[in-house]
């Protein structure tokens, strides 16, 4: 043997780890992502002892939520059962099948990435789509006044519409869920394991769409920004005041978690046209502060009942720009107007809507899903 030569390096057999190691490492995976947490499951045997496995009982584990992946609209020849989910972090697409979407309604998804379910247009569910898990809610019925019960009928050609879930989600107690029809200007609350909801009115709604951010739910009135106090009976509170007016008919107001920072939109109509003015939510002195950028190189997608904040840096190169609204084919601009740029408030024209970039993704404005141009 050569003595200036190095031996050939050992071949190491990762599945040899030991369960401290491994099990530190599923730790960190899960803490990131549950979808990598599934796969680092998947390598083998003595990994996934080493892992918990995803809950499949009546228990809510956020660990588990398969936070920041967006569901995609299929096309029309995909099979009925499988869904892409776009991951708003990382710009990875995956595809899932999902067996229940055989028998049930998909009402929404939530801001955890857990679709809310309905099947035999009563039975309400909520599935996570990488895990399997289905819990049971209180049924529909429970929650609607006897007047909208009609509205459940299999011919009604209004249901996707009546019944889109926009704003619902976990609370962050981890056992409540939020149901909100906001379209009814209803909102039900029920802990896992309850019978039946509790119903909550709310009036004079904007033009908008209500969001669940950091466990809780908020959504604009006349009055401001709504948000659902933990009281007996629950109750909407101001969260933050409305200074600036704002036109019932003409204008809108979208709420969006801006990277853990709750911001609003204000889409407003003038002689000029329609401008867009953001506005960060400050939750301590309950006040709208007005800003010209989204920070940290983020860019939002806006449509009429779903908006989405994205990080700039991980979609290919040149596709979106940082502070920078892009409007859904839902906002009635859209034929015109591709892109608003917050800081010096031009516009980009549709004729250059790029189908290649991140442009080509955009909202359904029934289902709340994003799709695909």
């Amino acid at each position: 043997m050569d003595p200036c030569s190095s031996p050939a390096p050992e071949k190491k057999n990762w599945a040899d780890l030991g369960d401290g190691p491994a099990g530190l490492i599923s730790d960190c995976v899960l803490a990131y992502d549950v979808a990598d947490y599934i796969r680092f499951r998947a390598v083998c045997g003595s990994w996934r002892r080493c892992s918990a496995a995803p809950p499949l009982d009546g228990r809510l584990d956020r660990r588990f939520h398969p936070r920041r992946w967006i569901m995609l609209r299929e096309p029309l020849d995909a099979p009925p059962v499988r869904r892409r989910f776009l991951n708003s972090s990382t710009g990875e697409c995956v595809q899932v099948d999902i067996p229940e979407l055989h028998d049930h309604n998909v009402l929404a998804p939530t801001a955890e990435g857990l679709l809310v379910l309905l099947h035999a247009r009563k039975h309400v569910r909520l599935l996570n789509p990488l895990t399997g898990q289905l819990l049971q809610l209180p049924a529909l019925t429970t929650l609607l006044p006897a007047m909208y019960h009609h509205r459940l009928a299999v011919h009604n050609t209004h249901f996707g519409t009546d019944f889109a879930a926009w704003g619902s989600g976990v609370a962050d107690d981890d056992s409540t869920f939020v149901l909100c029809f906001y379209r009814l200007h209803i909102l039900g609350v029920a802990k896992l394991g309850d019978q039946s909801w509790t119903l909550l009115k709310f009036r004079d709604p904007m033009r908008t769409a209500p969001l669940m951010f950091a466990g809780h739910f908020y959504c604009v009135t006349v009055d401001g920004v709504m948000v659902l106090a933990e009281t007996s009976p629950p109750r909407l509170e101001l969260a933050a005041g409305r200074h600036m007016p704002v036109s019932v008919e003409m204008d809108s107001t979208h709420l969006v978690d801006n990277g853990g920072q709750l911001m609003l939109v204000h889409r407003r109509f003038s002689q000029l046209g329609r401008s867009y003015d953001l506005y960060w939510v400050d939750l301590d002195t309950k006040a709208l502060l007005p800003v010209n950028s989204l920070g940290g190189g983020r860019a939002l997608f806006m449509g009429m009942y779903c908006s989405i904040s994205v990080p700039v840096e991980v979609f290919p190169s040149g596709s979106i720009s940082s502070d920078t609204i892009y409007l859904s084919f839902d906002v009635d601009e859209r034929a015109d107007t591709e892109a608003y740029h917050l800081v010096d408030r031009s516009t980009t024209p549709a004729a250059s809507y790029n189908m290649d970039g991140l442009g080509a993704y955009t909202f359904d404005a029934e289902t709340n899903a994003v799709l695909t141009a």
